[in-house]
Protein backbone atom coordinates (compact mmCIF):
# COMPACT_ATOMS: atom_id res chain seq x y z
CA UNK A 1 0.00 0.00 0.00
CA UNK A 2 1.92 3.05 -0.99
CA UNK A 3 -1.69 5.59 -0.59
CA UNK A 4 0.65 7.83 1.45
CA UNK A 5 3.37 8.68 -0.69
CA UNK A 6 0.97 8.73 -4.03
CA UNK A 7 2.25 10.37 -6.71
CA UNK A 8 5.36 9.08 -5.20
CA UNK A 9 7.45 6.80 -6.27
CA UNK A 10 6.23 3.25 -5.37
CA UNK A 11 8.21 0.26 -3.64
CA UNK A 12 7.20 -1.83 -6.90
CA UNK A 13 8.96 0.22 -8.76
CA UNK A 14 11.91 0.01 -7.24
CA UNK A 15 11.51 -3.21 -6.93
CA UNK A 16 11.49 -3.54 -10.39
CA UNK A 17 14.65 -1.28 -11.07
CA UNK A 18 16.54 -3.26 -8.35
CA UNK A 19 16.18 -6.25 -10.27
CA UNK A 20 18.61 -5.31 -12.95
CA UNK A 21 21.66 -5.15 -10.89
CA UNK A 22 23.18 -8.22 -8.93
CA UNK A 23 23.68 -8.48 -4.82
CA UNK A 24 27.07 -7.33 -5.36
CA UNK A 25 26.08 -4.15 -7.31
CA UNK A 26 23.58 -3.38 -5.06
CA UNK A 27 26.00 -3.21 -2.13
CA UNK A 28 29.06 -1.80 -3.92
CA UNK A 29 30.30 1.27 -2.52
CA UNK A 30 32.14 3.85 -4.81
CA UNK A 31 34.71 5.86 -3.19
CA UNK A 32 33.58 5.99 0.34
CA UNK A 33 29.73 6.83 -1.25
CA UNK A 34 26.76 4.71 -0.01
CA UNK A 35 25.64 1.72 -2.46
CA UNK A 36 22.41 1.80 -3.61
CA UNK A 37 20.62 -0.27 -1.29
CA UNK A 38 22.47 2.01 1.37
CA UNK A 39 20.50 4.72 -0.21
CA UNK A 40 17.52 3.04 0.04
CA UNK A 41 17.80 1.69 3.82
CA UNK A 42 18.34 5.50 4.47
CA UNK A 43 14.85 6.76 2.80
CA UNK A 44 13.32 3.65 4.76
CA UNK A 45 14.59 5.03 7.55
CA UNK A 46 13.43 8.42 6.90
CA UNK A 47 10.15 7.57 6.41
CA UNK A 48 9.91 5.40 9.29
CA UNK A 49 11.27 8.07 11.24
CA UNK A 50 9.34 10.91 10.12
CA UNK A 51 6.20 8.37 10.82
CA UNK A 52 7.55 7.98 14.73
CA UNK A 53 8.06 11.74 15.02
CA UNK A 54 4.39 13.04 13.88
CA UNK A 55 2.57 10.15 15.50
CA UNK A 56 4.14 11.33 18.58
CA UNK A 57 4.09 15.29 17.96
CA UNK A 58 0.25 14.77 17.20
CA UNK A 59 -0.09 13.36 20.32
CA UNK A 60 -0.78 17.42 21.94
CA UNK A 61 -2.01 19.30 19.21
CA UNK A 62 -1.75 22.27 21.37
CA UNK A 63 1.90 22.34 20.64
CA UNK A 64 1.38 22.52 17.15
CA UNK A 65 2.54 25.53 14.92
CA UNK A 66 1.04 26.82 11.93
CA UNK A 67 3.38 26.55 8.58
CA UNK A 68 4.44 30.20 7.67
CA UNK A 69 5.25 31.36 4.23
CA UNK A 70 9.05 31.72 4.89
CA UNK A 71 9.21 27.80 5.60
CA UNK A 72 7.48 27.45 2.39
CA UNK A 73 9.75 29.24 0.63
CA UNK A 74 12.38 27.82 2.47
CA UNK A 75 10.88 24.17 1.67
CA UNK A 76 11.33 24.90 -2.16
CA UNK A 77 14.59 26.87 -2.10
CA UNK A 78 16.38 23.91 -0.12
CA UNK A 79 15.18 21.37 -2.30
CA UNK A 80 16.50 23.75 -5.58
CA UNK A 81 19.84 24.05 -4.00
CA UNK A 82 20.10 19.94 -3.55
CA UNK A 83 18.82 19.60 -7.05
CA UNK A 84 21.42 21.89 -8.11
CA UNK A 85 24.25 19.99 -6.20
CA UNK A 86 25.06 23.60 -4.67
CA UNK A 87 24.68 21.94 -1.03
CA UNK A 88 25.56 18.89 0.33
CA UNK A 89 23.67 18.02 3.79
CA UNK A 90 25.22 15.22 5.90
CA UNK A 91 22.22 12.94 7.06
CA UNK A 92 21.98 12.44 10.87
CA UNK A 93 23.76 9.76 12.16
CA UNK A 94 20.60 7.98 13.30
CA UNK A 95 19.56 7.55 9.90
CA UNK A 96 23.23 6.85 8.58
CA UNK A 97 24.25 3.73 10.27
CA UNK A 98 23.75 0.30 7.97
CA UNK A 99 23.50 -3.49 8.95
CA UNK A 100 26.33 -4.72 7.52
CA UNK A 101 24.41 -6.61 5.20
CA UNK A 102 21.07 -5.26 3.45
CA UNK A 103 18.40 -7.80 1.81
CA UNK A 104 16.44 -5.84 -0.62
CA UNK A 105 13.03 -8.21 0.06
CA UNK A 106 13.83 -8.08 3.56
CA UNK A 107 14.26 -3.93 3.13
CA UNK A 108 11.36 -3.62 1.14
CA UNK A 109 9.29 -5.68 3.32
CA UNK A 110 9.93 -2.99 6.14
CA UNK A 111 9.25 -0.12 3.94
CA UNK A 112 5.89 -1.51 3.09
CA UNK A 113 4.93 -1.65 6.34
CA UNK A 114 6.11 1.48 7.33
CA UNK A 115 4.30 2.71 4.32
CA UNK A 116 0.95 0.84 5.12
CA UNK A 117 1.11 2.65 8.87
CA UNK A 118 1.87 5.69 7.47
CA UNK A 119 -1.06 5.63 5.30
CA UNK A 120 -3.68 3.99 8.21
CA UNK A 121 -1.86 6.94 10.51
CA UNK A 122 -2.35 10.01 7.58
CA UNK A 123 -5.70 9.16 6.24
CA UNK A 124 -6.85 8.99 9.59
CA UNK A 125 -5.51 12.43 10.82
CA UNK A 126 -7.89 15.24 11.00
CA UNK A 127 -7.57 18.53 8.31
CA UNK A 128 -7.38 20.98 11.45
CA UNK A 129 -4.04 18.89 12.36
CA UNK A 130 -3.00 18.16 8.71
CA UNK A 131 -2.71 21.71 8.12
CA UNK A 132 -0.27 22.24 11.17
CA UNK A 133 3.50 22.43 11.37
CA UNK A 134 3.49 18.34 12.07
CA UNK A 135 6.83 17.21 11.25
CA UNK A 136 10.08 19.41 12.01
CA UNK A 137 12.82 19.30 9.33
CA UNK A 138 16.62 20.59 11.25
CA UNK A 139 16.98 23.22 8.14
CA UNK A 140 13.21 24.08 6.76
CA UNK A 141 11.24 24.35 9.74
CA UNK A 142 7.72 23.02 10.50
CA UNK A 143 6.26 21.18 7.89
CA UNK A 144 2.87 20.19 7.05
CA UNK A 145 1.00 17.38 6.15
CA UNK A 146 1.48 18.09 2.33
CA UNK A 147 4.88 19.56 2.95
CA UNK A 148 5.98 16.01 4.81
CA UNK A 149 4.75 14.24 1.68
CA UNK A 150 6.46 16.21 -0.39
CA UNK A 151 9.59 16.65 1.85
CA UNK A 152 9.44 12.77 1.57
CA UNK A 153 8.63 12.26 -2.37
CA UNK A 154 11.63 14.61 -2.94
CA UNK A 155 13.82 12.72 -0.66
CA UNK A 156 13.68 9.63 -2.14
CA UNK A 157 14.10 11.27 -5.58
CA UNK A 158 17.11 12.55 -4.64
CA UNK A 159 18.21 9.78 -3.20
CA UNK A 160 17.50 8.12 -6.32
CA UNK A 161 19.36 10.18 -8.48
CA UNK A 162 22.20 10.16 -6.69
CA UNK A 163 22.59 6.46 -6.79
CA UNK A 164 20.96 6.48 -10.64
CA UNK A 165 17.83 4.73 -10.86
Amino acid sequence: MDTFIKPFVSLNRIEFVLKKYSSEELLKSNDGAWSILQHLYHCWMVERGVLGYVELKTKDISSLETVSISTRLKFFFFFAVLRLKLLKVKAPTVVQTFPEDISVMDLLYKWGKTREEAAVFFDALPKKVSSKGIFKHVFIGRLNLKLTQKFIQWHLQHHLRLCKL
